[in-house]
């Protein structure tokens, strides 16, 4: 049985109630565009689809969590949610002009990362961005993510950024690396 942590509060955690900086410095700067459409993966809460929704995209967000999922769409109601799996998006390709992720990709198995990186590939258009933040702990403990995990899964996109950081949760704040990657 899987645990549904936005069930049991440990969401808690990782949660942030406000846009994160690091995608409110990538619409700041330009390198995230005026709109477009976007999908926020592992979208939690909804946070980040709901922002972008307000700053002119068509913003949508996947989770498995159908707690998360009623959550987010009962506090952002101008973004679209939906129970998804990365790995198998009920997407068109080439639909989506941006991604984003700051909760999923450091939770995959490292046998399912090509997986979604090629998904994410299939529905972004040529030049499509992805803001991704990997977290270096999971559940708590130093997981594997690392520069060359992410310059490995996204060998054939072009890494325009990539920098440690640490972002804020609701409780705490989270070692990452950032990722500004193009498909």
């Amino acid at each position: 049985m899987t645990t549904d942590h936005y069930a049991d509060g440990t969401c808690r955690w990782w949660h942030l109630s406000e846009p994160p900086p690091e995608l409110v410095a990538a619409l700041g700067d330009g390198w995230l565009p005026a709109g477009g459409r976007v999908i926020d993966v592992g979208c939690g809460l909804g946070t980040e689809a709901g922002y972008l929704a307000s700053a002119g995209w068509q913003a949508a967000g996947i989770d498995l969590s159908g707690t998360a999922l009623a959550r987010a769409a009962a506090g952002h109601p101008d973004a679209s949610f939906m129970r998804a799996d990365v790995r198998r998006l009920p997407l068109r390709p080439h639909c989506l002009d941006a991604a984003v992720d700051r909760g999923c990709f450091h939770y995959l198995p490292a046998a399912d990362r090509d997986r979604y990186a090629a998904e994410l590939r299939r529905v972004l258009r040529p030049g499509g961005k992805l803001l991704l933040r990997a977290s270096l702990r999971t559940a708590g403990e130093r997981n594997d993510i690392n520069e060359a995990v992410i310059a490995g899964t996204f060998g054939g996109w072009r890494v325009e950024r990539m920098e440690r950081a640490e972002v804020p949760s609701d409780t705490r704040t989270l070692e990452v690396l950032v990722a500004r990657l193009s498909a």
